[in-house]
């Protein structure tokens, strides 16, 4: 009965380790592990295994930004079971990351972009336990190209981070509850402009950007493109300087 009390209040109750077969993959890209459960002391009634997709995003409030953690979507591995004293349960696991999954596995000067999966182990009478696992995020070819141009016209990825709310290029919107932004400067100073953000929106085939070109006198300006089935097939440092006041 000690053993029990004890478990219930989360000392030598069961622990939870979430393992990652493939953490460094692309959006829309499927990871795979598996959920290992160790019981404790005593033996311990496991309300549910969840495993969430999280991403550490900012929000308005007022003239601050906050930052949190923001779910992206949630499975749930297990429902509810017993997992008895010394035991060990292993539970595979397969989850489809969203295509608008935000990118982190880039090079540039701004803070890390944290992206995970939290394990959430709910426990009958008793505090939740919880397991947190990093991912790297690649960027999709499309990404990767277009960033490619920028740096061959001049232009460095800074930073990026993860808004919370909702982009629009044309009639396509974001649908995860934030967006991710991608801050370039010019490399050397540039007279005209002074920073310029892409908002990768991926919808099915094509992906479509939305490019916020920052002037340092006078209105900002914006474009918008889409990057078919064709992308790798086309000169995008050429298109680019075709569009914009580089």
């Amino acid at each position: 009965m000690f053993k029990k009390l004890l478990a219930s209040i989360g000392v030598g109750g069961a622990r939870v380790d979430t393992q990652l077969d493939n953490p460094r993959l692309y959006p829309g890209e499927l990871l795979r592990g598996r959920v290992v459960v160790h019981g404790g002391g005593a033996d311990q009634d496991i309300e549910k295994i969840e495993l969430v997709l999280m991403v550490e995003a900012e929000q308005e409030s007022g003239d601050h930004e906050a930052r949190g953690a923001l779910p992206l979507g949630a499975v749930r591995v297990a429902e509810r079971f017993t997992i008895r004293a010394g035991e060990s349960r292993e539970l595979p696991f397969q989850i489809n990351l969203p295509a608008e999954t935000p990118i982190n596995a880039l090079a540039h000067y701004g803070r890390p972009l944290p992206v995970w999966i939290h394990t959430d182990l709910a426990i009958d009478a008793a505090r939740d336990a919880s397991d947190r696992d990093l991912l790297e995020i690649l960027p999709p070819p499309p990404v990767a190209a277009l960033l490619s141009a920028f740096d061959q016209l001049g232009w460095a990825l800074s930073s990026t981070d993860v808004e919370v709310g909702t982009a629009r290029v044309g009639n396509v919107v974001s649908t995860l509850g934030c967006y991710q932004e991608f801050e370039l400067r010019p490399r050397g100073g540039n007279f005209r402009l002074q920073e310029i953000e892409l908002t990768f929106i991926p919808h099915g085939s094509d992906t479509h950007v939305l490019i916020e070109v920052d002037a340092r006198f006078g209105s900002d300006s914006y474009q918008a493109l889409v990057m078919g089935a064709d992308f790798a097939s086309r000169d995008w440092a050429v298109e680019l300087r075709q569009r914009l006041p580089l």
